[in-house]
């Protein structure tokens, strides 16, 4: 069997070849390290990863890929694209989680870590490759490492442990196909592990048009976010999202470079009073696509801007399957993305660091 592992949920973007027979050998791989460049760099590095083995694609027998946990973006573009690979080929896709492709191949009482950013690790803890406790996402000093023999992961999250460390800093496509539990059995749907603050929580309500106006109400448009609504975006996010980790400026002005997202405002005259931001995942059709932000500035909700801002994002998806996540207690913004067609496919117990507030995972089908 000819497995084709990929893994984009660190800033290393994976693509390997695995030969499964007696065990597993390593064919061919090629890895980059930017935790930008994920949708950039994933399918050469497929095509570079062939070009070094001498196969075809159609040698492939089956893809795995990590599912995190890891950053939304990053790993939606690894996995739509194994996705896409398994649905091309006719192969099955298996999806493993991230940590175990390094926590796998440890022996004795080892401590997996990687970076989460804010100031935080995803982690889990293994012994002798078997997972005892994770994966989670905390701060440095709340990981709980007493007991464990050494640290692997990312260098610069490894150090802050006091306990030896090992060489191994990404998944690697041994790695990945190591963590296959059961190749007999048929694979599952793939289901990204996010472990943190939802990037698509909302306080938008239902209704609305393009331009919206009702009595004593200010006419609102919708166009394209732009560079100079950075601030006011920050501005808003701190209002509507105090305590759990509201965007800086230089978040959104990242996120408009980005070839592949799509933002929206909502303005009044020429201010900015909602805005929104939806990505497409992914190099080849198929494309998923996630919902990144929806925001409404308190003093404009309940005019059906939320609703207006979540169909521009939609418009944009056209026929692709879409992902979001909530609040499970903010009840419009539930009732607003089923009255879209989006389903509940998923529970996260505590995903809010400061509240402990649960996240609902939703998803829209293909159309």
């Amino acid at each position: 069997m000819i497995v084709l592992a990929l893994d984009t949920a660190t800033p290393a973007v994976t693509a390997g070849l695995v030969r499964r027979d007696a065990g597993e050998h390593l064919i061919a791989e090629r890895v980059t390290v930017d935790a930008r460049a994920h949708a950039e760099a994933l399918t050469p590095n497929v095509l570079g990863a062939l070009a070094d083995s001498d196969l075809q694609m159609t040698d492939m027998d089956a893809v795995v890929v990590g599912c995190g946990p890891g950053p939304f973006t990053g790993l939606r573009v690894g996995m739509a694209t194994a996705a896409a690979f398994g649905h091309a080929l006719d192969v099955p896709v298996y999806g493993v989680c991230s940590l175990d492709a390094i926590g796998m191949s440890t022996s004795g009482d080892v401590l997996v870590v990687t970076d989460a950013r804010r100031r935080e690790v995803y982690w889990a803890r293994y012994r002798d490759g078997i997972r005892t406790d994770g994966p989670a996402v905390d701060a440095p000093a709340d990981v709980p490492y007493q007991g464990a023999t050494a640290v692997v992961g990312s260098p610069d999250h490894a150090e802050l442990f006091p306990l030896p460390r090992l060489d191994a800093t990404h998944p690697t496509p041994l790695g990945l196909v190591r963590a296959v539990a059961d190749w007999t059995a048929p694979p599952k749907a793939l289901v990204p592990l996010y472990l943190r603050r939802p990037d698509a929580k909302t306080l938008a309500e239902r209704g609305g048009t393009t331009r919206l106006r009702g009595e004593g109400r200010a006419v609102i448009t919708i166009d394209a976010l732009r560079p100079a609504d950075a601030a006011r975006c920050a501005e808003l996010e701190a209002q509507l999202f105090e305590g759990d980790d509201p965007w800086p400026a230089e978040a959104f002005l990242s996120e408009l470079k980005a070839g592949h997202n799509h933002y929206v405002a909502a303005r009044s005259g020429d201010k900015v009073v909602g805005y929104a931001g939806i990505a497409r995942l992914g190099i080849l059709p198929p494309h998923e696509y996630e919902i990144h932000t929806i925001g409404v500035d308190p003093a404009f909700q309940g005019q059906g801007i939320g609703r207006r801002l979540l169909d521009e994002l939609l418009a944009f998806a056209g026929n692709g399957t879409v992902f979001l996540e909530v609040r499970t207690d903010n009840a419009p913004a539930i009732a607003l993305y089923r009255s879209a067609g989006f389903v509940e496919v998923g529970l996260r117990k505590r995903y809010y660091r400061e509240s402990g507030a649960d996240a609902l995972t939703m998803r829209r089908e293909r159309q």
